[in-house]
């Protein structure tokens, strides 16, 4: 009786064991199933993130950031290659233009100094030599140097602009045919009900089909 028992015991445990290896994959399939399940959404949505300079291109704002950043990265992020030399061309020429101001009025200034004093100067037997004639090349000079920094600072900022204009433009759809269109139209007035016949001028802005209401100016 007692062996009858054991034996019984040890096939309850082995028929239990095979169960449980069969539950085992199945469960691992679950739980694969519930991770793809996870994982398809965000790989069926499309997004990836990609680089900063590539994510929601053209990005005027961007564009601007990085003109103002470094002068002529935003033309360079806009695909405008060219446009870059004449951004360094500009900032170049107002930086000479400072500098060669500077340089007079520095000179001018120590000649100056050194006529109220009485002493030779690099001006001394010019026609220069002179105090109203140094004290007014002076100042003007100065004023050509302030004025050049202006200058400097309106190119900076205005390559920052070009840059954030022309990529709000990227995204802008220019077809060359701008051509009138007259086509006949037929109105009803609401008051009447009576339909009243016109001439419809279309002035077509895109590629697309000018066929939705608000895209023509209707004309009586």
């Amino acid at each position: 009786m007692m062996k009858r028992i054991l034996f019984l015991a040890l096939i309850a445990m082995s028929v239990r064991g095979r169960l449980a290896a069969q539950d085992a994959p199945d469960t691992a399939a679950v739980a694969v199933d519930t991770a793809i399940t996870e994982i398809q959404p965000d790989t069926l949505s499309g997004k990836k993130k990609g680089s900063w300079f590539k994510r929601d291109y053209p990005n005027p704002k961007k564009a601007a950031l990085l003109s103002l950043v470094i002068p002529g990265a935003g033309q360079i992020y806009n695909k405008r290659w060219w446009k870059t030399p004449l951004v360094y061309g500009a900032i170049t020429g107002m930086v000479l233009v400072i500098d060669y101001n500077q340089s007079r009025y520095r000179r001018l200034r120590t000649a100056l100094n050194l006529k109220r004093q009485d002493e030779p100067h690099e001006f001394s037997g010019t026609t220069l030599d002179n105090l109203n004639t140094l004290r007014t090349l002076r100042d003007n000079y100065d004023k050509n140097t302030q004025t050049a920094y202006v200058g400097l600072v309106l190119v900076y900022v205005l390559q920052a602009m070009e840059a954030f204009v022309d990529c709000h433009l990227k995204g802008f759809n220019v077809d060359d045919d701008l051509s009138l269109k007259v086509r006949p139209s037929l109105e009803v007035i609401g008051a009447t009900g009576q339909p009243v016949m016109g001439v419809g001028v279309a002035i077509p802005l895109n590629r697309r089909a000018l066929e939705k209401p608000g895209r023509n100016l209707m004309g009586k």
